[in-house]
Parts: structure tokens; sequence; C-alpha cells
């Protein structure tokens, strides 16, 4: 969620999502340290259960996004450029961050001649450590429409992948009500199917996205009638659920390769390597949340005000100001 629509007048309740999605990045980064060293060792009886709570931390993160974007979309109503704009100002920092992590840990795994296969009678252990540059690169280029970002170095972006087409789509809905031109209209609908065509006709379509998708679109729903949410649980004064989120397998990756050859280390150091990583994932996040995604978006920002001032794409532009931020009527009406 954006900073200024956090601190909005009657949003209090809001701010308390940083830590519920927070707490759900917690259960997957701590279920990817089960599964990358424990069960390496034989400890598989917790692995189904840990599969399953990260499967669903997931899906509820998608329904927080879903409601995030939602009320970020009724709350700024500014049209699909800026919008746009903010998201990759939002996700690319750090997911270059996360990138240059990858290449750096190969590296130096490679300088020191350490093999990144899969490693013989690691049991459900299966993953190596091994990326794809061209296809990150077209997936940047074209906001998750092509490529992919994810890779047995950092599996965990498939999601963001889902979560960025999603972004496309409910910027679209939003635009459809505020142009202000048949033209506007037509061009975005027109836009919205070639989105949703594409989502569904991925030919790497699984069940699990289906889901992440429609949990995505129950929060915009959710968004629509959740005006204030109250407050049980304290806000977090720094939000680095998504940087822990992108960040942390590589780590664990990078030390069990580093740690588990020639022979696997015994349970103590399992769950010392366990320690080390998650507490290295978050010292990083809140680097990163402290001196690379403050100055997120501003050069888009600016960017996107010369262009719309100087005329490019007229029915994308926004509308007169409104004086009220509420939910009435649909995001469309944006």
């Amino acid at each position: 969620m954006e900073r200024s629509d956090i601190n909005s007048p009657g949003t209090s309740g809001w701010k308390q999502l940083d830590t519920a999605r927070l707490l759900l990045s917690l259960i997957v980064v701590v279920a990817h340290a089960n599964y990358v060293f424990m069960t390496p060792l034989g400890y598989t009886a917790t692995f189904p259960i840990t599969e399953w709570m990260a499967r669903y931390a997931v899906l509820a993160f998608f329904v927080l996004s879903g409601l995030v974007i939602g009320r970020s979309l009724a709350l700024r109503r500014d049209g699909f450029v800026p919008f746009m704009l903010r998201r990759v100002g939002r996700i690319y920092p750090p997911l270059v961050l996360s990138i240059v992590l990858v290449v750096a840990i190969d590296q130096a795994l490679r300088s020191a001649d350490i093999p990144t296969n899969a490693l013989p009678n690691a049991g459900l252990m299966t993953g190596r450590f091994s990326y794809d540059l061209r296809s990150i690169a077209l997936c940047m280029a074209t906001f998750g429409f092509r490529g992919t970002v994810a890779s047995e170095a950092n599996g965990p972006l498939w999601s963001l992948v889902i979560e960025m087409r999603c972004y496309v789509a409910a910027g679209l809905l939003a635009q459809i009500g505020l142009s202000r031109t048949a033209l506007g209209k037509v061009t975005c609908i027109g836009a919205l199917a070639c989105v949703l065509s594409l989502m569904a006709y991925d030919r790497h379509l699984h069940p699990i996205f289906t889901l992440s998708y429609a949990a995505f679109a129950f929060g915009l729903v959710l968004s629509l009638v959740a005006r204030q949410i109250p407050q049980v649980i304290p806000a977090v004064p720094i939000d680095v659920s998504y940087s822990l989120y992108i960040l942390h397998m590589p780590i664990m990756l990078g030390l069990y390769f580093v740690f588990y050859q020639p022979s696997f280390p015994a349970l103590s150091g399992a769950l010392a390597l366990s320690c080390a990583a998650i507490g290295s994932a978050l010292a990083l996040s809140l680097f990163s949340a402290r001196f690379i995604e403050p100055f997120r978006g501003q050069a888009f920002a600016t960017a996107c005000e010369k262009f719309l001032a100087a005329g490019g794409f007229r029915f994308l532009s926004k509308r007169p100001p409104i004086g009220s931020a509420s939910f009435e009527g649909s995001i469309a009406s944006d």
C-alpha cells in the first residue's frame, strides 16, 4: 500500500496489514527452511504440513494484495499510467536486488568450485542453483507476460509474476471507469480482454495459479465493502514482507550447497543454518526497506507527470480531483 494511502484519515486499521503480510512471509520462509535444511536429513514428517501452510499463506497474501490494490485505486484516482509506474517503482528495486543477490551467490559458489546441482541422497530436496537472466529480463520488460523471474535459484518468485499480471488487470478495470471518452473506454476494455486472455491461456497455467488469480480477485471485491478495518494486531514500523519473500531463498540455497557437501551436517548444524539463513534474509530485507525502497517510484512518478503533461495517452489521463475517497460504486468508478 502507498504511504499516502496508509496515512489517510480513518486508515489506522489498514497499517496492520503490513504486520499480517510479514507473518505470512515468515510462514513461507520457515516452510522453505524446513524443506532446504531439514528434509535432506530425513526429517520429512512435517513437510506436508509446512508445505500446506506455505501455500495457504501465499493465497492469503494474494487476498491482502487485492484488498490493498483495490483501496489504492479507490483513493488515488489518477489513471492507469501513474498506477502502473507506482507498481513498477514498488516492485522492481527490491527485485533487482534479489537478482543481484542470485548472481553474486552463484559467482561466489563457482569461484569456490562448489557444485550447485541437485545433491544425491537429499530426499525431497531436489533443488539446484540455476537461473536464466534472459528470461528474467524479458519478464521484467513485459511486466510478467513473457519470460519469468522465477528460477530454481529463487522459486518463490513464481507468485510475483502472477501478482504483476493482476496489477495490470486491476489497473485497466479501474481505468474503464476513469476514462472520459468512448475511445478511452473501448481501448481499455479491449486491453483488459487481451490481458485476461493471456492470463487464461498461459501454457504454464497451474491450478495454484488459478487459485491465486481468484484470491486476488476476491481481495479486490472485498475492498469495495471494507471501508475500515478494526485494529487487531499492532502495525510494524517498517514493512519488510515483500523483500523478505523475494530474498530468502537464494540465501538458503547458498548455505545449503556450501555446508551440505561433501557430507550432511548434524541436526544441530541444520537448525543453526536455518536460523542463520532466516536472520540474514531479515537483515538484508531491512537494508532494502531502509535504503532502497524509500526512494521507489520517484523517477517513475516524475516521468509520468512529464508524459501526461505532454499529452501522451490523453484517454488515460486522470479526471478532475474528487473530494471524497469513499468506496461508493465499484473499482471501475475510481
